[in-house]
């Protein structure tokens, strides 16, 4: 239980430094897309893809 504690702060504070860094470099989330090529379509995408992977090993391991 501790391990998964320590894993989700860990998360949280990644996230929150990335956000901080963000707004310090004046960087938003469409400029990171824009500077990879990337569109919100292949995000979505992506996103999709990843559900249904979590969906399928939460299938797997009932």
């Amino acid at each position: 239980m501790m391990n998964k504690k320590n894993g989700f702060i860990k998360l949280i504070i990644i996230i929150i430094v990335a956000l901080l860094l963000m707004k310090y470099f004046g960087v938003t989330i469409s400029g990171i897309l824009a500077y990879f090529h990337l569109t919100w379509a292949e995000i979505i995408g992506w996103f999709n893809m990843a559900w249904n992977w979590f969906i399928d090993l939460f299938n797997s391991v009932k």
